[in-house]
């Protein structure tokens, strides 16, 4: 059996291969895609394919596998040796020895190597002589050899064992295992360790702790040098449980069908067990090697490689030497597993990535416009608003006016003291002195600004009294909305809308009464000529300008000053500031409507390359990746017996396949094109990624048969192996399901719809071929080819015609189309047979039929049918998606139908009696159908404790409402068999 090693080279090498090119067109496609910046803000390379993630790739495919034999002397190494090689190659002989490395070669051949990369020119005594045993003197290790970069005796040999790129390194001592880590040698090691005919030592312990410290998850296969331990101390047989693990253990490492003296040597002397084999096991389980889960000693875990924490095992005798092809396959698997998982990790991390951003795409097409639209309303009802403060309340502005100055009179006339003095700054300049050496005019004009200053701050106070109750309504959602508008927009200096936004409302603050105000100037020159004509004469005395001057001159403006004029001075600089900031704040709008015209032109770019180029490519990347796990692991299934055959595939029995509990079943698809190829990768990920649900038929696994058709260019087989059920729903109607099971049926349909949808998925092809059925008959969905997340749907029609909703035809369309194909489906399941209604037998082909749906036709009411039935199908196909139920308000529907069932009740019998479970109550005399039409249960709207003004549509799906400008059209020649994304 060890003579087979090169097969296993062989088979690894050519998948590694596979996987080569998976990673190749991995970083491929992440280049190109971070090329395109989809992702502008975030390093997409580094996310995606982490640095370690990277690292442990490139270990595993640019290295090569190779057997590293260690032990604890030589003689066991050399022992192993001889064994594998079927020769006597090494001499049995202690001392400290050098590398050594078997490879294959037409002619034996000895040469000293610096790290396999340079030949040492030196002497080399197998090249002098004729021999069969390696001399000893090559053997020898020199003293002077650097531990970072060994000397190495590469031995070439004409063996069939190593054939195929085998190859076999033989490691001196512990300073090797350092070497092999740092990856000098490029080898993935494959431990073999060789014991003696005594337990371990000190040094031995030492190394083999130094290994596991190393390579902690790597196994090692311990080979006992003995050519028979017999093992002859343990009392006592192994439990039934025991025997049946250690069969189970043997047949995952031996072959489909193992030879009978295979089976032979495997019979294992289970009464007998010498003390060396318990010193061994003692000492390697105290190593953390061979170390059982359980506590509790179980005396076959050892000898077959039982429940440990890792993989290692141990062979107690040369007789058992095969053990090493199945330990070899076992590791040259895990190298392969580990690899296709680390890139599928990359690709499920990748996808879940790009779908979330193609949701984000489409809400950001939607949202965008909307929001803008909303900015634009919202500010012209707040300026419209403010402006009406002013416009229809001038008379209470001017009656304001007037009660202000009224009331800074009085407060005048009762100050004895000046109230300007900490205000005037040539008071101030001059407080030591009483006299004011300036012209009255400029007295009287300071005075004049006081008293404006003080009136406009009052004024202030009352009109943002009025504006806060309009920025309570307007300000909060508007001001949010404009700020994620503004996010990602680059204003270059101009003025932003948000800013003109607090503009408009800060324009009540701002309110100013000066001297150059028009309404002014009029009333205030004609009390300056009084008050010059009453200024004494020249060659009189200055007059004093204290605060009693003071008070006379800010009474005689204030008694200067018109209300009404001021209200419409006041009006007029209102509404000329809201009427700046308005101007503004839309040219501000129009300025971000342009950046996001262009930037959602892109985006609805980018989602489509998301959606019809980069999903699907990493898509079918990710399904190679874990066909080649799934294939190194469980093998190519067996296809039995032709089960069932679809438009896209055939479906095969399958006894068993990857520990699956039940038998299986496997879907062939040979996709004839990449079109094809995509959609299938895009229909194993969507059903592979889905978590378990007893509505959904569960996904086992895949596999890519290269070697479809004998290899004679007819393309690979995709094999999708799934649990295998007992028949379809359109069988169970024809065998005879009774109403009871079928009402059970379209429950568990149902529950499987909502379960898609709550994971963002849109099956798009409800029938009865894909309803199945297992022994109790319980229905599971399965099929989930035209399955796809709303974010990533294009328009495209596809489904089976008779259950396609009408808007598939328009190429706009929701998860709505599901409900219809419900209401299809559930006529069937009514009507107790699989004859197509009537109205749709008379259709010559798929266009007319489609037709006749988009203006309403709709199959027929049966003579059996209820009233309860009939409006829950009326409803659900109804031809506005909007007016569809909702799948949580079609639920009560069906288990109120289940019921009377359960009662005996017919289909046409009235619904007087119901169980106390039913979640109507017993008074309601109202068929629960009825309450589907209301508008809390329906898709188009949504429901309210209170009532509303205005009430708002709810926003369903993005990718439904997205301008003129991004929709696509839809071709007219339409086929089924279109599966675009």
């Amino acid at each position: 059996m060890v003579s087979k090693l090169p097969q296993e080279f062989r088979r690894y090498q050519r998948n590694r291969q596979q996987l080569r090119h998976i990673f190749k067109e991995t970083q491929r496609t992440l280049d190109v895609i971070n090329h395109e910046n989809f992702f502008p803000d975030e390093n997409i390379i580094e996310e995606l394919l982490p640095s370690v993630t990277l690292d442990r790739l490139i270990h595993i495919l640019d290295n090569h596998p190779a057997i590293v034999i260690s032990g604890q002397d030589c003689k066991s190494k050399a022992a192993l040796v001889n064994h594998l090689l079927a020769v006597e190659i090494l001499p049995s002989m202690d001392g400290q020895w050098r590398w050594l490395k078997f490879g294959y070669g037409p002619t034996k051949h000895v040469s000293l190597t610096l790290g396999l990369e340079y030949e040492v020119v030196d002497r080399v005594q197998a090249n002098e002589i004729t021999w069969k045993v390696l001399p000893e003197e090559d053997l020898i290790k020199s003293g002077n050899e650097d531990s970072n970069c060994p000397t190495i005796l590469d031995v070439k040999l004409n063996r069939p064992v190593l054939k195929d790129n085998v190859q076999i390194f033989v490691v001196p001592d512990i300073t090797a295992v350092k070497t092999l880590a740092k990856g000098t040698l490029g080898i993935l090691p494959i431990f073999l360790y060789a014991l003696s005919d005594h337990p371990l030592t000190d040094e031995n312990t030492a190394e083999l702790r130094e290994l596991k410290e190393t390579y902690p998850y790597t196994p090692v296969l311990f080979v006992s040098s003995l050519i028979n331990t017999i093992l002859d101390n343990v009392d006592g047989d192994l439990t039934e449980s025991e025997q049946h693990r250690l069969q189970s253990q043997s047949e995952a490492f031996a072959p489909s069908s193992p030879p009978e003296s295979f089976k032979e040597d495997e019979k294992l002397n289970l009464e007998k067990m010498n003390s060396l084999g318990h010193t061994w096991l003692d000492q390697l389980g105290d190593l953390g090697f061979l170390r059982m889960e359980s506590e509790e000693v179980d005396q076959m875990n050892w000898i077959v490689g039982g429940q440990y924490t890792n993989s290692s095992d141990l062979v107690e005798s040369y007789s058992k030497i095969d053990r090493v092809l199945y330990f070899t396959r076992g590791c040259l698997r895990s190298y392969l597993v580990n690899a296709g998982n680390y890139l599928n990790e990359i690709h499920t991390t990748s996808l879940r990535k790009f779908i979330l951003s193609a949701f984000d795409m489409a809400r950001e097409i939607q949202i965008t416009p909307r929001r803008i639209q909303y900015a634009q309303q919202k500010e012209n009802e707040l300026y419209t608003s403010l402006m009406s403060v002013v416009s229809k309340n001038q008379e209470e502005l001017s009656e304001l006016i007037q009660n202000i100055i009224e009331e800074m009179k009085n407060g005048v006339e009762e100050v004895d003291d000046d109230p300007y003095r900490h205000q005037s700054a040539l008071a101030a300049e001059n407080s030591e002195r009483n006299e004011w050496h300036a012209t009255v005019r400029s007295a009287t004009s300071e005075v004049q600004r006081l008293v404006l200053s003080k009136l406009s701050e009052k004024v202030a106070k009352q009109l943002v009294t009025s504006v806060n109750c309009l920025r309570e309504n307007f300000f909060g959602t508007l001001q949010r909305c404009l700020l994620e508008l503004e996010k990602s927009y680059d204003q270059d200096g101009n003025l932003l809308a948000s800013d003109a936004l607090n503009q408009i409302l800060s324009a009540a603050y701002n309110v100013e009464l000066h001297n150059s105000s028009p309404s002014l100037v009029h009333s205030f020159l004609e009390r300056l000529r009084q008050l010059f004509k009453a200024m004494p004469l020249p060659w009189a005395p200055t007059p004093t300008l204290d605060a009693s001057w003071r008070r006379k001159v800010t009474v005689d403006v204030l008694n200067s000053l018109s209300a009404a004029r001021l209200a419409k001075t006041i009006s007029t600089q209102f509404r000329d500031k809201i009427k700046s900031s308005h101007d503004a704040f839309h040219a501000a709008l129009r300025s971000l409507e342009n950046h996001y015209s262009g930037k959602l032109e892109r985006t609805e770019e980018q989602r489509v390359a998301i959606r019809k180029i980069h999903a699907p490519r990493l898509a079918k990347l990710a399904l190679e990746s874990t066909s080649m796990s799934d294939m190194v692991r469980f093998g190519i299934p067996h296809q039995g017996k032709e089960i069932g055959r679809g438009q896209y595939g055939v479906v095969f029995a399958c006894d068993g396949w990857g520990g699956a509990p039940g038998p299986c079943a496997v879907k062939s698809v040979v996709p004839p094109d990449e079109k094809h190829w995509n959609d299938l990768a895009m229909e194993f990920y969507y059903t592979r990624t889905i978590p378990d649900h007893k509505r959904i038929v569960k996904l086992r696994g895949s596999v890519i048969d290269h070697n479809y058709g004998g290899g004679c260019g007819l393309g690979a087989a995709v094999l999708l192996i799934t649990d295998r059920m007992s028949r379809d729903l359109y069988c169970g109607i024809r065998a005879g399901l009774n109403w009871l099971e079928r009402i059970q049926i379209a429950i568990d349909v149902l529950e499987g719809i909502r379960y898609l949808h709550s994971q963002g998925l849109v099956h798009r092809d409800i029938k009865l071929k894909n309803v199945l059925l297992d022994m109790e008959n319980r229905a599971k969905l399965t099929d989930l080819g035209f399955c796809i997340t709303e974010a990533m749907m294009s328009g495209s029609v596809v489904g089976t015609p008779v259950h396609m909703a009408p808007e598939l035809l328009s190429g706009h369309y929701d998860s709505s189309v599901d409900v219809y194909a419900f209401g299809i489906l559930f006529w069937y399941i009514c009507a107790g047979h699989t004859r197509m209604p009537y109205a749709f037998e008379n259709f010559q082909n798929k266009e007319q039929l489609w037709g006749s749906v988009r203006r309403g036709v709709r199959p027929e009411r049966l003579t059996h049918f209820d009233d309860e039935c009939w409006t829950l199908m009326e409803q659900c196909w109804s031809g506005e998606p909007s007016k569809r139920p909702l799948l949580g308000a079609i639920l009560p529907v069906l288990e109120s139908i289940r019921e009377k069932a359960e009662l005996g009740k017919s289909m046409t019998e009235i619904d007087a009696v119901r169980l106390p479970s039913s979640p109507y109550s017993l008074s309601d005399t109202r068929s629960p159908a009825l309450a589907l039409a209301e508008p809390n249960n329906q898709r188009g709207t949504m429901a309210s404790p209170l009532p509303r003004r205005r009430p708002l549509r709810a926003l369903k799906h993005p990718v439904l409402h997205m301008t003129n400008l991004f929709q696509t059209s839809v071709c007219s020649n339409l086929y089924v068999q279109m599966r675009e994304f």
